[in-house]
């Protein structure tokens, strides 16, 4: 009777371990711009693992403005997010090199934004802060080693909070200096390695903004290299996704031809232009007017079409077809999640799409298709 007992116990352990291992699946994080203030809406929030106020910026002087109205005037999101039981993270930014310099040169200014940035952390529903601070060059050597100082300081004071807040850090792994080392990226629950911009508006030429591998300088198969070479648990890492796309005038037809000049920014659907922004076109709409291509070596896609003047443009997105190979990615290598940016951008349809087709970890892999696949046509649903 007590090794059947024993037994009963055991096959009850497994399965629960079973379950639990089933149940775990990238987490999908977004971001909420303040430019677009109803984007939440769009969303089953319930769904979503977390949900970050984008931004909050921070001086020199270590203080917090520009809070764009956090949190007065955003009495609806607060109550829907704890309706929902969606944790929320306020991001706090800086992306000055000379603020940068000046604000951790100064103990008292770092002391002044521990100080704010607590005070935030513990508002009521507020569950933690992300600090965004994107310096890609002439970051001075003390000032880097007082912002580690910082984050040590800032990870202390929110594990004493009741209960503890979440701090994450959003990680441009292509920053030279880097502000981060082993180090300070222990002092953050989770890194959001930032997965996007590969090409840019000044970009030299076209290509993909966020290429899931091959031969580009950057792509998230050697951003997770990169954080693990400083000890990023795969568990801990999410990489951030682009519900916007660049378009560029190229001297020719060929894809990734030399561009001509800044390119133009381009959400994925149309935006309404009360808060469009720098958004100037639509995804869609190029899409369905030019067509598109999917890109097998990328995972990202691109249309090209020739102007009114006679100019061949070429514009680089992701649509539903790349977010699918970039899931199986996340699903097949076990990394942390998803972070998509910004939510609105889509309409929510991109991220809703990633909620109901994410994979637990423990289904087969998925193979990213290889280069010599042929690209099928786009798909614009």
């Amino acid at each position: 009777m007590i090794r059947r007992s024993w037994h009963l116990i055991l096959l009850c352990l497994l399965v629960l371990l079973h379950t639990s291992a089933m149940a775990a699946q990238p987490k999908a994080w977004g971001y909420l711009g303040w430019w677009l203030p109803q984007s939440w809406q769009q969303l089953p929030l319930k769904q979503l693992d977390r949900l970050l106020f984008f931004d909050l910026k921070v001086n020199a002087d270590g203080a917090i403005v520009d809070r764009h109205g956090w949190p007065e005037q955003w009495a609806d999101l607060q109550k829907s997010v704890q309706q929902n039981r969606v944790p929320l993270d306020l991001v706090l930014t800086l992306f000055e090199p000379d603020d940068f310099n000046r604000l951790f040169a100064s103990v008292d200014a770092m002391k002044q934004l521990v100080s704010e940035a607590t005070t935030l952390a513990a508002t009521a529903g507020v569950a933690g802060l992300q600090i965004d601070f994107e310096i890609y060059d002439l970051a001075q050597p003390q000032p880097i080693e007082n912002f580690r100082t910082f984050l040590r300081m800032l990870s202390g004071q929110l594990r004493q909070m009741s209960p503890p807040r979440n701090l994450s850090v959003f990680f441009p792994v292509s920053a030279e200096p880097s502000l981060y080392d082993a180090e300070a990226l222990k002092m953050a629950d989770q890194v959001v390695l930032q997965g996007y911009d590969v090409h840019w508006r000044a970009s030299k030429a076209a290509g993909p903004v966020a290429p899931l591998k091959g031969s580009d300088n950057w792509h998230w198969e050697k951003m997770v290299a990169r954080g693990e070479t400083l000890g990023i648990e795969r568990e801990k890492m999410l990489l951030g996704f682009p519900l916007y796309g660049y378009e560029w005038q190229v001297k020719g037809n060929k894809p990734r031809s030399a561009t001509l000049g800044t390119g133009v920014a381009t959400s994925f659907y149309p935006i309404s232009p009360e808060f469009r922004g720098e958004m100037q076109f639509s995804i869609q709409d190029r899409v369905r007017q030019y067509g598109a291509t999917h890109d097998p070596t990328s995972g990202s896609s691109y249309y090209q079409f020739i102007n009114g003047d006679g100019q061949f443009v070429e514009g680089w997105f992701e649509d539903w077809w790349s977010l699918g190979k970039k899931s199986d990615y996340l699903t097949a290598e076990r990394i942390g999640g998803i972070a998509f940016f910004l939510i609105g951008y889509d309409d929510g349809q991109l991220v809703r799409f990633f909620l109901q087709e994410r994979k637990p970890y423990s289904q087969p892999e998925t193979s990213v298709p290889k280069s010599s696949d042929s690209p099928p046509a786009a798909d614009v649903r």
